[in-house]
């Protein structure tokens, strides 16, 4: 019955709903090819020379351990700031005018990143770049959740997640033909291309419309009608909109002892909801995500058994597998087993990948250390990453989910910054040089996520927003979420 029920749902989503679906993962398109974009022109021999420093005893150009530290975290304050900026935008104006504005931000960042003549200035667009993806990461799960029907709710907040991995795919086949250009050319063009995006969703998201949810917390209601009308287009009258309209003010203004102060967050199942929301930031930075994506390309290179540039295209067509399984089972199978079984393939992956590379590493130890790095990304996005965001969409209060967002984000963004500012030290000669080895650490913290995960991640697949917030105020286990009858 589940997908007979998911199949009737997805006849009746409206072109105008894929249109918004479409144009707001445009802009997670964007970020997604951005971020490949960084990661691997750092490997490029041109950036190298540019931006990099001599090494006389190598007679080669590179990044030191410090300056691939500050190109790859110093952008992530950025990215808290974006959040910020996109709480507060999204909150008093509204999650469309966010939106837009974000796109200004990332325009002005890739110029910068374009123009670049010294590492400072590279290290700067770089930056501005980051605030616009923090306040995508932000902005655009919850958007997503908030205009979706909930039987699709799960998949296409997944289909988020494909979107930036679609995003770094085709960057990966774009800078594998930049590559070989001589000069400046092989990291300026993939630099170029980032421009287009933005301004595609500058000139098409005037077509798409405010969150409903949002409206109905501002006191709205007849533009939540208009807006949800909209959305669901000719399957649905005026007076079921209205209906819809007048629930969504009941579930949202019932609770007396939430309004959405942050000390809300104490009272309650707030508690609990805000512990989830927290372990799932905390085990989507903590398993590894940085070192493929950030430091693969240079992590790679070292290795000198493939070109970064070819194994950026084969590791994300792998990843792409991920989101499109998930998007396709994940309201069918549940969260919670997602969860459990691809972040334990993911863990062992990691734990595979440190035991390689300890000892005398040999040419088949590198060959088995390359399919560990491509099969990672695949688990990863099918457990500590997709699902992950799906959960921090769908565990908070619905008078908290602004603040719960930000909540989640700045768990990610502390983590994230304290992976990436440690890798290169962890990973370089002269220092830590783990090398693969780094795989023991974040197969560690996997471990813990799994264990964590058992005990405390609720299934809400299938579930509204509205029928959530009952299973909350009566306490279900975690581990009943998906049978329970209400």
């Amino acid at each position: 019955m589940a997908n007979l029920k998911d199949l009737r749902s997805f006849s009746r989503v409206s072109w105008n709903l894929l249109l918004a679906i479409i144009v707001i993962n445009t802009s997670v398109f964007s970020f997604g090819f951005d971020q490949s974009v960084f990661s691997t022109i750092q490997a490029m021999d041109a950036y190298e020379e540019r931006f990099g420093t001599y090494d006389p005893s190598t007679q080669t150009w590179g990044f030191t351990a410090e300056h691939l530290s500050f190109l790859n975290s110093f952008g992530l304050p950025a990215k808290c700031l974006g959040a910020v900026l996109g709480l507060l935008i999204a909150e008093r104006f509204g999650r469309r005018p966010s939106y837009i504005a974000m796109q200004f931000i990332v325009i002005i960042g890739i110029a910068v990143s374009y123009s670049a003549q010294t590492f400072g200035q590279a290290l700067g667009g770089r930056i501005i770049v980051q605030c616009f993806v923090g306040w995508d990461n932000f902005l655009a799960p919850m958007f997503l959740a908030e205009i979706s029907p909930t039987a699709l709710r799960g998949g296409i907040v997944v289909v988020y997640v494909f979107a930036h991995i679609l995003g770094s795919l085709i960057c990966s086949f774009v800078t594998l033909a930049t590559s070989s250009y001589e000069g400046d050319s092989s990291w300026k063009i993939p630099l170029a291309a980032m421009f287009s995006f933005p301004l595609f969703v500058l000139v098409f998201f005037w077509f798409i419309p405010e969150s409903p949810r949002w409206l109905v917390r501002k006191g709205q209601d007849e533009q939540a009608v208009k807006h949800l009308r909209w959305l669901k287009g000719s399957s649905v009258s005026e007076q079921e909109a209205i209906d819809e309209v007048n629930s969504l003010h009941e579930s949202i203004h019932s609770d007396l002892e939430t309004k959405g102060h942050w000390v809300d967050f104490l009272k309650g199942s707030n508690r609990r909801r805000l512990g989830i929301a927290i372990g799932v930031a905390m085990f989507n930075q903590l398993t590894g995500q940085s070192f493929m994506s950030q430091y693969g390309a240079i992590f790679i290179k070292s290795l000198e058994t493939m070109s970064p540039f070819t194994f950026k295209v084969i590791s994300s067509a792998v990843t792409c597998l991920g989101p499109i399984i998930t998007f396709s089972f994940v309201d069918i199978v549940g969260r919670r087993k997602f969860y459990l079984t691809a972040g334990s393939a993911c863990t062992a992956v990691l734990l595979i990948c440190g035991g390689l590379g300890t000892g005398n590493v040999t040419s088949s130890d590198k060959t088995g250390i390359l399919t560990a790095c491509v099969l990672f990304g695949w688990f990863y996005i099918m457990s500590f990453g997709a699902i992950g965001a799906v959960t921090a969409t769908e565990v908070p209060h619905l008078q908290l989910r602004d603040k719960s967002s930000m909540v989640v984000y700045w768990t990610q963004f502390i983590c994230d910054f304290v992976v990436s500012y440690t890798l290169p030290y962890l990973l370089k000669a002269g220092y830590a040089n783990l090398q693969s080895k780094v795989g023991f650490i974040y197969g560690g913290f996997g471990i813990i996520g799994i264990i964590w995960a058992y005990f405390c991640l609720p299934d809400m697949s299938g579930r509204s927003l509205e029928e959530l917030e009952v299973m909350w105020t009566e306490k279900v286990p975690a581990r009943q979420f998906r049978s329970v009858s209400l």
